[in-house]
């Protein structure tokens, strides 16, 4: 209740009281017989002393020391008294009672007092604590914050990234990348997309942080197939404690104790899985889910606004029955050809496929078993070209031109031969009646003689109708 350094002092006084008060009652005791007075003489100081000591031990002690002090002091002047048979030195008991009683009242109010205080102190402490408390977690929630402004601040730079590419190979890379930076403790990222034909994933770009073995289920394993089925999120703290898989991994397979994944889902359709596994256990928290599946979100944007991108290209570059490109694009490629074929002085041929009496088909059977025509035709053309060229255009009503870049004019009307007889065995059922469709073709070749794309096309014509004025169903070349 009271300083250390007060108690040390007081004690020291008390002390110096005590002992002299100590060495009178043995001195005087002794001297008791030979001279009586002496005890006449110590009592007044005897009271003083006692009174003293009743003052100070409530200090020293904190307790109630001083009815002690009372006590032997009674005791001390109650014998003094009957042994000097001076009753009236017993006035002074009333008196050391009195001080007794005092300090007694005086204490409880300071020890009150002093309790108050201490509360209100304890009271404060508390709230300092709580208020340091608070401050701690405000900190820790500024941090915090602080952390995810910046993720965010990340992910809009990474959105705009996004938006920035075109190509669907660099946006899955770019998933993968992202998602291996942002997420501490991944040792492999994939990105399964889903081939909508066949309903199934296809593994389209993986990013792995240390030297693993490469990915031998290119299409996904149980979990992969889990996330497909169920649309949802997916995380597994240790793969051989989750009872939802029976997991057991391929022979070489990268080794790995936990994963998340989640879907990549653009207008209610599932259109791939992104992926993490880690070697370690837990390595990944509920935050970590959830900003996998932010990044997939953006993803999954990307990768539709690329397909759209790429849809509306290819509208506004070919032909949408057939699949061929248009006469426009096919006359700006050619001239690229041709001055390519200049510069390399490499070989380029030309083919031309016109169908005989197709307007016949169209009169007789009607436009849309046109159309099956062409499109059977066209699927001929494609099988056939598939490993010589990239460039087939629709170049008319019922004519197809193919450009072969090096291949010289022998080897065109091999191609263009074989074309004519597959598309002449071919038997096409229109309204339910079984026929036949033949064409003719023409073939020129880029030479000293034909310098020019147009040219080229002109001659390509030219023997085109030369093969349909000699009968058609045959190819006729320069």
């Amino acid at each position: 209740m009271y300083p250390l350094k007060y108690k040390v002092i007081l004690t020291v006084l008390l002390l110096v009281i005590l002992l002299p008060l100590i060495y009178s009652l043995f001195t005087g005791f002794s001297l008791f017989e030979s001279e009586p007075s002496y005890l006449f003489s110590v009592m007044p100081y005897l009271v003083v002393l006692f009174g003293i000591a009743i003052i100070l031990s409530p200090i020293l002690l904190e307790t109630n020391g001083h009815w002690a002090c009372f006590f032997i002091a009674t005791v001390v002047m109650s014998v003094l008294s009957l042994a000097t048979g001076q009753y009236y030195y017993l006035f002074w008991l009333i008196v050391l009672l009195g001080i007794s009683i005092a300090i007694h009242v005086f204490y409880k109010q300071r020890v009150d007092i002093i309790g108050k205080k201490i509360n209100a102190v304890k009271k404060i402490k508390e709230v300092v604590n709580v208020v340091k408390l608070h401050w701690q977690q405000a900190e820790a929630f500024n941090s915090a914050l602080s952390q995810r402004l910046e993720r965010y601040r990340s992910l809009r730079k990474i959105g705009e990234s996004f938006s920035a590419r075109l190509s669907i190979e660099d946006i899955c890379q770019l998933a993968v990348e992202t998602a291996c930076e942002m997420i501490s403790g991944t040792d492999v990222a994939m990105l399964f997309l889903v081939n909508e034909s066949q309903q199934k994933l296809i593994l389209s770009a993986s990013k792995k942080v240390a030297e693993l073995p490469k990915i031998k289920s290119k299409t996904g394993d149980i979990f992969d197939k889990w996330v497909f089925k169920e649309r949802q999120s997916l995380s597994v703290e240790d793969i051989n404690e989750d009872f939802r898989f029976d997991y057991i991994p391929l022979r070489g397979e990268r080794y790995f104790k936990s994963l998340i994944s989640v879907p990549m889902i653009n207008q209610s359709r599932i259109i791939g899985i992104l992926r993490l596994n880690s070697r370690e256990k837990n390595s990944y928290s509920f935050d970590d889910l959830r900003l996998l599946d932010f990044i997939s979100d953006l993803a999954s944007s990307a990768v539709n606004n690329a397909r759209l991108y790429k849809t509306t290209e290819e509208l506004s570059t070919k032909d949408s029955l057939t699949g061929f490109y248009i006469h426009r694009y096919l006359k700006e490629s050619l001239i690229r050809e041709v001055d390519r074929a200049r510069i390399n002085r490499s070989l380029l041929s030309l083919v031309m496929i016109d169908i005989d009496h197709f307007k016949d088909y169209n009169d007789k059977y009607g436009h849309s078993a046109g159309d099956k025509v062409l499109i059977g035709i066209a699927r001929i053309i494609r099988n056939n070209t598939v490993k010589c060229s990239q460039l087939i255009a629709r170049y008319g009503g019922e004519e197809f031109v193919i450009v072969l870049p090096d291949m010289g004019k022998d080897k065109a009307r091999e191609l263009a031969e074989k074309i004519r007889l597959d598309i002449s065995r071919r038997i096409f059922f229109l309204r339910r009646k079984e026929t036949s469709v033949t064409v003719s073709a023409g073939v020129a070749s880029y030479s000293d003689e034909i310098t020019k794309s147009e040219e080229l096309l002109k001659k390509t014509d030219f023997l085109l109708y030369k093969a349909k004025k000699e009968g058609r169903n045959k190819v006729c070349v320069a």
